[in-house]
């Protein structure tokens, strides 16, 4: 069985993630799913969990940790490909092991798949402090804003009404470890002081412009945006605007394309994708 997730970028958001009960936390913020993301192949085993990354068998503890949380005692081979970089602020891990998870719930015909797979992937993403809020929007694909942490019943979001379009990115240099972010307090500290005012900003005015205005006032209020991004992006002028990938050393805008991806080239890997219109499904 075959399964596909979006990628996601996150724009701004605040960390949720003090609750008891673990499906309670997470995060607060608003990003955009991408139609790059990770593909699965499952198929069930004998006597051993086998996961693949390409053509190379890898630990991968949090998909191997969210197949054991709804799994326990099946064997699998897992054959995950990654369409965007790991490590840059895609979600890649969150995309990876939910397309896993929901290529084996299909498999073991597990009730109610794709939330099955959304649980057990956002619950060893935040274990492993890898992630807090990715699996969510990519449960849906499009603009999502996460109101309250967490996943459904407890959590609570919102896809916003904007019409999906194509983004660039570049990425600037070696990956971010979200769980160093994620462990430090004094930025833990400015990612809540300055979230905390973005997300009453875009509470009040959620469309398009002004997310990526409020991502940019976020990174750069944070301390997470470099010198690098902000000379990178304010040399874009009339072309666009865009902000910085949380959490990674990547930058994403939108406006002229063709005239951005140009801009960028020479700066670092530049990619282009659509907005994901839709969520995680089986292929």
């Amino acid at each position: 069985m075959k399964a596909f997730c979006p990628g996601h970028v996150t724009g701004f958001f605040v960390i949720e993630d003090g609750a008891i009960i673990p499906e309670k936390r997470g995060s607060r913020g608003a990003g955009f799913c991408t139609e790059l993301g990770a593909v699965a192949d499952v198929t069930l085993a004998e006597n051993e969990t086998i996961i693949y990354f390409g053509d190379e068998p890898v630990v991968a503890p949090v998909t191997r940790r969210a197949l054991d949380l709804f799994a326990p005692g099946k064997f699998m081979t897992v054959k995950i490909e990654h369409q965007l970089p790991m490590g840059q602020g895609f979600g890649m891990s969150a995309a990876g092991t939910f397309a896993a998870c929901l290529a084996a719930a299909v498999e073991l015909s597990i009730q109610d798949p794709k939330y099955a797979a959304l649980k057990v992937t956002h619950l060893a993403e935040v274990e492993n402090k890898t992630g807090l809020g990715d699996a969510v929007a990519q449960s849906v694909g499009g603009f999502v804003h996460r109101l309250e942490p967490g996943i459904p019943p407890h959590g609570e979001m919102e896809r916003l009404n904007i019409e999906t379009r194509e983004a660039v990115f570049c990425v600037l240099g070696t990956p971010i470890s979200t769980s160093g972010v994620l462990t430090s307090p004094d930025t833990r500290a400015r990612i809540r002081d300055s979230g905390e005012i973005c997300l009453r900003d875009f509470e009040n005015i959620p469309g398009f412009d002004e997310f990526v205005d409020i991502s940019w006032i976020f990174a750069r209020d944070t301390g997470l945006a470099t010198e690098k991004m902000i000379k990178v992006l304010d040399s874009l002028g009339s072309m666009g605007k865009g902000s910085m990938v949380m959490l990674g050393n990547t930058i994403f805008a939108f406006g002229d394309a063709d005239a951005i991806e140009k801009k960028f080239t020479g700066w670092g890997k530049v990619i282009r994708c659509m907005v994901a219109e839709n969520g995680a499904r089986t292929l």
